[in-house]
Formats: C-alpha cells, sequence, structure tokens
C-alpha cells in the first residue's frame, strides 16, 4: 500500500483498539432457514451495544433483530449465538487468506464497499439480485472473491468491478460509509470479521460549515471590537 494508506490502516487499528477498551458487545447468529448459506452469510449482527446502529439499514437488510452482513474471511470461523466484544475499523484484521499488511491489516476494496452499501440501503439490484436466501449467498461468494478469500467470480463481482473501474481492489477507508466489524470471543481470541453500514459521510460538510462559523465569529468579533 501506499504510505498514507498505511497510516490510514494503522489509525484505523487505534481506533479498533480504543473501541476495544470500551468492551462493546454483540450477538453473531446464523440462520441457515432464510439468511446464510452453507458456511458463509449472510450472517445476523444483534444485541450489541456502542457505535452499532440499525439506523441506515433498510429493512430489507435486517432480519432476526438485527442487520444483516457478510464475513470478510473465508479462513476465520465463529459460534453462532455466542455474545462477542468488536470493535470498528476499515478492514478485517489478524486473519484472511491474503491481503493482510505488516500490520495485520487488510482494507476492504472499493468494489466490497460498493455492494454492501448498496445492499444495506435496499438498492442492489445488480445482475437481478431480489434480496432471496440464494442471492445472499451470492454476495457472500462476491465479496470473498473480492476480498481475494476464495469464493466466486459471480455477476455480482462483475457489476462492482464494473462501478469501480480500475480501482476496484483499492482500500475503500470508509468512502461508502462501510466499515469492518472486528470480532473477538470474550477472552479474546479472534473471530470472524464482517461488514457493516454506518451511513455515507457527509464528505467534510459538518466540518466545512463548522469553520465558516468560526471565521463568521472572528469577523463579528473584529468589527464590534472596533467600537
Amino acid at each position: 500500500m501506499k504510505t498514507t494508506q498505511k497510516l490510514l490502516a494503522l489509525a484505523a487499528i487505534l481506533v479498533g483498539f480504543v473501541s476495544s477498551a470500551n468492551a462493546d458487545t454483540l450477538v453473531l447468529s446464523q440462520d441457515l432457514t432464510h439468511y446464510s448459506v452453507g458456511n458463509g452469510g449472510a450472517f445476523i449482527i444483534s444485541s450489541f451495544t456502542g457505535p452499532l446502529t440499525l439506523a441506515n439499514y433498510n429493512a430489507k437488510a435486517k432480519g432476526d433483530g438485527g442487520f444483516l452482513t457478510f464475513c470478510l474471511e473465508e479462513n476465520e470461523y465463529f459460534n453462532p449465538g455466542y455474545t462477542y466484544n468488536y470493535s470498528l475499523s476499515f478492514g478485517a484484521k489478524n486473519g484472511g487468506v491474503s491481503g493482510q499488511t505488516a500490520y495485520h491489516y487488510d482494507g476492504v476494496s472499493n468494489a466490497t464497499a460498493w455492494l454492501y452499501s448498496q445492499f444495506a440501503t435496499g438498492a442492489l439490484t445488480a445482475g437481478g439480485f431480489s434480496y432471496t436466501h440464494a442471492n445472499l449467498g451470492d454476495l457472500q461468494q462476491a465479496v470473498w472473491y473480492l476480498e481475494g478469500e476464495g469464493g466466486t467470480n459471480n455477476y455480482l463481482v462483475t457489476a462492482a468491478k464494473a462501478h469501480e473501474g480500475v480501482n476496484w481492489n483499492s482500500d475503500n477507508n470508509g468512502k461508502y460509509g462501510v466499515m469492518a466489524v472486528n470480532i473477538n470471543y470474550l477472552n479474546g481470541a479472534n473471530s470472524q470479521d464482517q461488514l457493516y453500514f454506518r451511513g455515507v459521510p457527509d464528505g467534510g460538510a459538518t466540518l466545512a460549515l463548522l469553520g465558516l462559523s468560526l471565521l463568521t465569529f472572528v469577523g463579528l468579533r473584529r468589527k464590534f471590537g472596533r467600537n
């Protein structure tokens, strides 16, 4: 990765460490009847504390009291129904088949982030995707493929690559409002990292407005200070 990407990756990991200190927890479940296909997603994250929220999820991307998610690491596993500690970052940590850096970090790609953001908002229709049980399995296969974890080069992969162009495999770093949920057992052992949609960032508009307000305040102070 470029130096900037390495710094962002390290920052994301540090953010995760801070969040872990707060002992945020969740329940990660599997529902083979309605959502999960084989040993993949969709899985369900529910009963959470901390920064996770359902607020940005469309009804089609919710289920069993939580939101539907997909795993980022094909060689990591979890016990359905258990309570776990978690933190948030921009990529998978400590596991994965490929793509790990010296920091044991693998950023979520642009293509994966775009697909999951479309899914979470109820807007994923590429290739006829229709939120059926089988289609959820297709999305898991696409995520694994795009993250270098095996999977299947299917119609969702084709759509994501076409949308993102030559940068489809670059680290997303939150561009589409998608993050990784870095999950650990309560004893600290690694579990399987999942995807989360926190909502699309405002692109700095809030900071811009804050800066404008400060400039206005300074201007008024100078104006009235002359009297």
